[in-house]
């Protein structure tokens, strides 16, 4: 009987500590990821977007709220990605609940506006009277800022980790040290990733959506999306316009990419012959953010160098 009680006791000791251990919630995969590389063992990291799914278009369930509310640190990108949950977000904050919003860690010099010109190739660029901020209020803020290794160790794993330090002081030295060893990983990266696509350099790319701006900009090299907003398919005469650019221009690969339709990047390919590849902007399958880096700078090389 005795014993009985005493893991009758024990039972209702766990579940109280469960009760008040510290988690935080990421919007996104890549934030997922990194977290669970800072904080190991010491904190519940759960994940809200799964990648398979499209944050631009995720509305958040009641489910999703309540996890969301659970939460004693919710790590979001903001910056126009996950439009339909920003409402829920507000509430919360509104509410005293701590919210990060990693595309405002970097600084708007660092930022890309994605020039919206039904892809008219160039064409825009003709009017040059308006001033930078009048440009920037037609066009729209591309959010994803997580796929440029140097954003990642510059600005956000350090601030991911003081935030984890604040939350959790006791394990304050702990997420310093994994967030300095992930740190060193992303540069050891970035450093192969520029030596690699160095050839590259100065060429031009065709992707289903701009979710890679970042990343190809960091290395010089030009992105052409075939989605301009977020589900509007190309029409027939953007798709012979993007026919001709392709073939007039040095376009040194066509990129698919999960969570986009995949048909127009397959009339090009066919109408033109290139090499192809798909890119995955969330990690979906991926163990970690080096492995959703390396597993698509493997799969852009091997489209540039003509491999199949």
């Amino acid at each position: 009987m005795n014993k009985a009680i005493l893991i009758l006791v024990l039972i209702s000791l766990l579940a109280v500590s469960n009760l008040f251990a510290l988690s935080v919630i990421a919007t996104i995969n890549p934030y997922y990821l990194i977290l669970n590389e800072i904080v190991g063992d010491k904190l519940e990291v759960n994940l809200l977007i799964r990648p398979g799914q499209n944050p631009h278009i995720y509305s958040p369930t009641v489910s999703d709220v309540r996890k969301l509310n659970d939460a004693d640190l919710i790590v979001a990108n903001g910056v126009g990605l996950e439009v339909p949950l920003m409402r829920t977000l507000t509430d919360l904050e509104e509410r005293g609940k701590q919210v990060i919003y990693i595309g405002e860690l970097l600084p708007s010099s660092l930022l890309i506006y994605d020039h919206h010109h039904e892809h008219e190739h160039g064409e825009h660029e003709e009017d040059t009277d308006h001033c930078e901020d009048e440009h920037h209020a037609q066009d729209s803020l591309n959010p994803h800022v997580w796929l440029d290794p140097l954003f990642l160790a510059e600005y956000v794993v350090p601030y991911l980790a003081e935030k984890l330090a604040e939350i959790d002081p006791d394990n304050a030295d702990y997420y310093r040290f994994n967030a300095e060893s992930l740190v060193v990983k992303l540069n050891s990266f970035q450093l192969n990733a520029s030596e690699t696509l160095s050839p590259f350099q100065g060429g031009i790319v065709v992707v289903a959506h701009s979710s890679f701006s970042y990343f190809f900009a960091r290395y010089d090299i030009t992105l052409e999306p075939v989605f301009e907003g977020i589900g509007d398919e190309p029409t027939i005469a953007e798709m012979r316009k993007l026919i001709d650019f392709v073939r007039a221009n040095q376009v040194i690969g066509i990129f698919a990419e999960y969570q986009q339709s995949k048909r127009p990047i397959d009339i090009l390919v066919r109408e033109t012959g290139l090499k192809h590849g798909e890119l995955d902007g969330l990690g979906f399958g991926r163990t970690s953010i080096l492995e959703l880096f390396e597993w698509n700078l493997e799969e852009m090389l091997r489209v540039f160098h003509g491999k199949e």
